[in-house]
């Protein structure tokens, strides 16, 4: 089914990705000397692919990715619609054109809005693909003088994340003490499963909303939407009152969050509180050293559990899929613009 959140959350990973690089000559998807690129369009064709549209279909079978000029009868064969981008307020996942480049917008507003996409070769490698302009600024607004033509899917809207390290980090303490952060993992003597071990009728919910929605019960992607859509949470400890307060705070004390996700969301039989704030504070130094290892690229997925060093592969993983905006995996000294706090669900 498609689903443009995944297309949306596709492009910021991308954009926040390691060794990405603008090409036309390697514009499909090809990797050359660790670097993988895209060109202005074919960077719209993969993160509509991501989301489960049918581009190869909607382009008469040819598998090679759309152009600027190509590219609006297979929107429209995919069921976009067309607006003029001054008429409308753009929204994040709408998609926007002009004569010969194209981009994502990223964070809307009325005609305007923050886009992002492949820009140019001419840029240092990390402004080539990223949020904001190739000048580095990740607050740089376009208007209908760039973009004259927007496309939307449906009534428009994506949600994504940008929560901090330290939320990431406590969510990773936990996971591990509850599945060594393996969305693969069952409870041995229990019925629990997954990357925070759901049971009972959570667990069971879990399993519908992922099959509802396109994704294998493994999936960490899947698991990990469903944690925010599931949007669970007893306030049994600390300031926040909701799921969403606490994933959005801006709080950097790991011992105080990690204890918080116990209590008001895994309500644990066993807390081991000690052990979850040790491995959350692990978590984070590892991902600070590691967010943009280049080799750390796959989930473990497995039904037993992990070694620490696939635990910290997946942390780092987590992080990437959660900070989304907020800085997850970009390049060295890659700055990225925080996420707005954009929740459009569309299920």
């Amino acid at each position: 089914m498609p689903d443009i959140n995944k297309a949306y959350s596709w492009a910021i990973q991308t954009c926040n990705a390691p060794n990405i690089g603008y090409s036309q000559p390697y514009r499909n998807q090809q990797t050359v000397n660790g670097i993988t690129y895209y060109d202005c369009s074919s960077f719209i064709w993969y993160s509509l692919i991501a989301g489960g549209f049918d581009c190869v279909g909607a382009n008469g079978g040819v598998t090679w990715p759309f152009t600027t000029i190509s590219m609006p009868a297979v929107l429209q064969n995919l069921g976009f619609t067309h607006y003029n981008s001054s008429d409308v307020e753009w929204l994040p996942g709408d998609i926007l054109l002009s004569s010969g480049h194209t981009e994502m917008c990223y964070s809307g507003g009325q005609a305007q809005g923050v886009c992002m996409g492949a820009h140019t070769s001419s840029a240092p490698l990390e402004n080539q693909v990223s949020i904001g302009s190739s000048g580095g600024n990740p607050d740089y607004v376009s208007t209908p003088s760039r973009f004259p033509d927007l496309w939307r899917y449906g009534d428009g809207g994506a949600s994504g994340y940008g929560y901090s390290i330290y939320v990431i980090s406590a969510l990773c303490g936990n996971s591990w003490r509850e599945s060594n952060i393996n969305p693969g993992l069952h409870q041995i003597g229990g019925t629990a499963f997954g990357l925070f071990q759901w049971d009972g009728g959570r667990r069971d919910s879990l399993y519908q909303w992922l099959s509802e929605n396109g994704y294998e019960r493994t999936s960490p992607e899947g698991q990990m939407t469903y944690l925010v859509v599931e949007d669970d949470w007893i306030q049994n400890y600390g300031p926040w009152s909701s799921l969403q307060d606490f994933l959005t705070t801006d709080s950097t004390d790991i011992a105080e969050l990690t204890t918080a996700f116990c209590r008001n969301w895994e309500r644990a039989g066993v807390e081991d509180l000690e052990n979850r704030i040790k491995w959350a504070n692990q978590c984070f130094d590892y991902i600070q050293a590691h967010a943009n290892d280049t080799s750390i690229n796959t989930w473990v997925i497995t039904d037993y559990y992990l070694t620490e060093e696939q635990i910290l592969n997946n942390a780092v993983l987590m992080y990437r899929f959660y900070s989304a905006g907020g800085g997850g995996g970009g390049t060295p000294g890659k700055e990225k613009q925080k996420m707005p706090l954009i929740f459009y669900l569309f299920l």
